[in-house]
């Protein structure tokens, strides 16, 4: 009987080494799902969230009584696989099913869109639901689990997801003008007022996950072809520090994980060189000084600008969008672009016309962009009239067809040229200086 019992006992642990490895039988997480609230008065916010496995992609999908979509986004769970998603639900009454979730593994509940529901905050007060509040006096008591929005009047909002703050309490997140800013940088000057978000009266606040600031500037305060930013105060080192925005009219956006003082700053009338330590005698210097000097791109902390490094598509999508001053109202979210730092810049650019994704989900932000993809995005965003004729280079039945008449466009107009040995390398990775020059070529046109 021992050996029998030996047996079997090695037979289980066989069986179960076995089923281990099938990877149909994979044990994952089943998705949890909930709803800062299950009433919601039309155009109003909601908050899902749940568990679900660790770093994984979830999606959030809103089907209304027909099965129409009404919202369709993704977000990544942190390490410990907690996500949070806030969306807008449409502006009628009726019946909505929220489903979160991805492949088979997937979580929904139901939502009620009435008017009335009792559950609306502002004023600089929570309700006594999960609602996200909202509130246009300056001030508002929000609650981690459920986010807001917070304004200054239409001067300065901040937009808080549900999750980004820390701890479980309801906190008073505030905006206010400051009377007595610090001093801007010689050759700028302020496009708007200098603002100080706090949370319950901490004006130096790290949230744990990114919020939206959203700064209204004085379109007159511009120069000519000048584009302003949303700089913040680094208290430390007393100075400002770009970190860019998407422009829509006289509003910019940016998103930021910690709180300070912000303002949108616009270059004056002599703006402040900038000296980049290894493009000096570069091919394309003179071109990456003047993309610098207009801001629609930066060199790195350590003062270079390393113009021979590959580009990615968020790169140049972003430097796109700064260039050309492109505005987004509801630019296309990428399930891969969902939580990347150039996420509003990839949304403009994809709003404005000028880049597509791989597919309906993909866009690929960290792929090295391809010379022929940088010509199609660059005819795109300059408005340039297809031009006639095929390529005429030693490797012209290497360019993908979708591509044949961008590049053809945009060697005609002297956008993008050709290397000596008469190629045009479509397929090429390329760089931060060639597309540096692209950009500038197109603005000249």
């Amino acid at each position: 009987m021992h050996k029998k019992s030996r047996r079997i006992t090695a037979i289980l642990v066989a069986l179960l080494f076995l089923i281990s490895m099938l990877p149909g039988i994979a044990i994952a997480n089943p998705v949890s799902l909930t709803l800062s609230t299950n009433n919601v008065e039309p155009g109003g916010q909601v908050t899902a969230s749940g568990q679900a496995d660790p770093e994984t992609w979830v999606s959030i999908k809103v089907l209304d009584s027909d099965q129409n979509i009404a919202f369709f986004d993704a977000v990544k769970s942190d390490a410990t696989g907690i996500y949070s998603l806030t969306f807008k639900v449409p502006d009628k009454t009726g019946e909505l099913l929220v489903i979160s979730g991805y492949g088979s593994n997937v979580a929904s509940k139901s939502l009620a869109v009435k008017k009335d529901t009792g559950n609306s905050g502002g004023g600089g007060g929570g309700s006594s639901t999960s609602q996200a509040v909202t509130s246009t006096t300056g001030a508002a008591t929000v609650k981690p689990a459920a986010g807001g929005t917070i304004g200054l009047g239409s001067e300065a909002t901040i937009i808080v997801p549900a999750g980004a703050l820390t701890g479980t309490s309801a906190v008073e997140v505030k905006v206010q003008r400051i009377t007595d800013p610090p001093a801007v940088p010689a050759g700028f000057k302020l496009g708007s007022s200098v603002y100080e978000f706090s949370v319950s009266g901490e004006t130096s606040y790290n949230f744990t996950r990114a919020v939206t600031i959203k700064l209204s500037f004085d379109s007159a305060a511009l120069s000519p072809g000048g584009t302003p930013a949303i700089y913040y105060y680094d208290e430390p080192n007393g100075q400002w520090v770009n970190i860019g925005g998407v422009v829509s009219g006289n509003t910019i956006t940016v998103q930021v994980d910690h709180f300070t003082k912000f303002a949108v700053l616009v270059a004056g009338e002599q703006k402040e060189q900038i000296t980049l330590k290894d493009i000096v005698g570069h091919w394309a210097a003179n071109n990456i000084n003047q993309l610098v000097t207009i801001g629609a791109i930066n060199g790195y902390s350590d003062g270079s600008f390393k113009p021979d490094n590959k580009i990615t598509r968020a790169e140049f999508a972003t430097v796109l969008v700064k260039a050309f001053q492109l505005t987004s109202q509801d630019g296309k979210i990428f399930t891969d672009t969902a939580g990347h730092w150039a996420r509003e810049y990839i949304a403009a650019a994809a709003d404005s016309g000028v880049v597509n994704g791989y597919d309906v989900n993909t866009f690929g932000p960290d792929d090295l962009i391809t010379r022929e993809q940088m010509a199609v995005m660059i005819v795109k965003a300059a408005k340039f009239a297809p031009a006639a004729g095929e390529p005429q280079f030693a490797d012209s039945g290497s360019i993908s067809s979708w591509a044949r008449e961008s590049i053809v466009t945009a060697t005609q107009n002297g956008i993008l040229k050709g290397y000596p040995d008469n190629t045009i390398q479509p397929l090429g990775s390329a760089t931060r200086a060639e597309a540096v020059t692209v950009i500038v070529n197109a603005l000249k046109q």
